[in-house]
């Protein structure tokens, strides 16, 4: 009873600093319709986990990784759900508007231009993700790549592909406003 008490209160030390970003992160992928069910989940699994957790590693890589899985596996859930069910299109689309208008409010909240913040959500989720993780969270490769489960030579592949993306974007919506020559190239040296 002792030890369980003991690794409740690491638990709530360690593990609940990181609601916040935890949120944000859910917000991200689910919207706000799932994400503080999504966060809560995340937490009474990782509570359930957390003697598999080893001290003095990145707990709050630890609770993203399992935050993405349990979203993972709801998504999943939800598509197969979809394919029996058959929504019409209409639905779809609202459904990915709706998450694309709940991580704009997290972007706004940390805030972040109207440019970048289309931009980042106009790219595909393949590459969000790295960025977001990495960009706004601050999380290194290996972390971003045990996260979203695929190899590091992949984030790093999706990182540079996303932020070349979003440079693209962002430096034709510089030319469409004047702010550079209409030739200037969306490459590097530019600065954006």
């Amino acid at each position: 009873m002792a030890i369980r008490a003991q690794s409740s209160a690491r638990f709530e030390a360690e593990a609940l600093p990181q609601l916040a970003a935890l949120y944000n992160f859910a917000l991200a992928l689910a919207g706000t319709v799932d994400a503080e069910d999504l966060v809560q989940t995340t937490c009474v699994r990782a509570l359930e986990k957390f003697d598999a957790y080893r001290p003095g590693t990145n707990i709050r890589a630890w609770l993203f990784t399992i935050l993405r899985n349990e979203w993972v596996s709801r998504h999943r859930s939800t598509q197969r759900r979809t394919h029996i069910e058959s929504p019409a299109q209409g639905e779809i689309t609202a459904e990915i508007e709706d998450v694309a208008a709940d991580l704009e409010a997290v972007l706004m909240d940390q805030r972040w231009s109207a440019e970048i913040k289309a931009a980042l959500l106009a790219l595909p989720e393949s590459y969000r993700l790295p960025v977001y993780l990495k960009d706004v969270e601050g999380f290194g490769y290996r972390e971003i790549a045990d996260i979203v489960g695929c190899p590091l030579g992949t984030v790093m592949s999706r990182l540079a592909r996303g932020r070349a993306t979003l440079r693209a974007a962002l430096m034709q919506q510089a030319r469409e406003r004047g702010l550079v020559p209409a030739d200037a190239e969306a490459g590097y040296g530019h600065g954006l």
